[in-house]
């Protein structure tokens, strides 16, 4: 009996290994790509369209210097959720960046929403509060 317990302890720590979410293998840093930046926003989230799988939002702060917004975006310090990502919630406040090719990501410090050929992907990544929301508000006093 002994000679089996090990054996399946083994295959199955292999197995999780191998099929969790957690994302050993590749990327997990979140990067912005500045040179497909159309237009970048603050926006508050006020409404889920269920059907359509979009929200409705109120804009706070139309972002003029996007490069530099997107830099410091892309060095604010993160970490990888290795669960199941989190849905943003109405009421959030949140950074909007649209893409030249129609992409758009949803950005907020511990959900983000990523749209790509209108298909909804939801991000792993916590962002440090602190730092995220002091760059959101340095934008929004414009």
């Amino acid at each position: 009996m002994k000679r089996i317990i090990l054996p399946l302890g083994i295959l199955c720590i292999i197995i999780m290994i191998l099929c969790c979410s957690c994302g050993f293998f590749g990327d997990q840093n979140y990067f912005c790509e500045v040179d497909e930046v159309e237009t970048v926003q603050i926006i508050r989230l006020d409404k889920y369209v269920e059907g359509e799988y979009r929200y409705e939002y109120t804009i706070l702060s139309e972002v003029t210097d996007y490069s530099t917004f997107v830099s410091r975006l892309n060095q604010l310090k993160h970490s990888v959720n290795w669960g199941d990502p989190r849905q943003m919630d109405i009421g959030y406040v949140v950074i909007r960046i649209d893409y030249r090719n129609g992409d758009f990501d949803l950005i907020h410090p511990d959900a983000q929403c990523f749209n790509r050929s209108n298909v909804n992907q939801y991000g792993y990544f916590f962002f440090d509060d602190e730092q995220f929301d002091s760059l959101i508000s340095d934008y929004i006093k414009e």
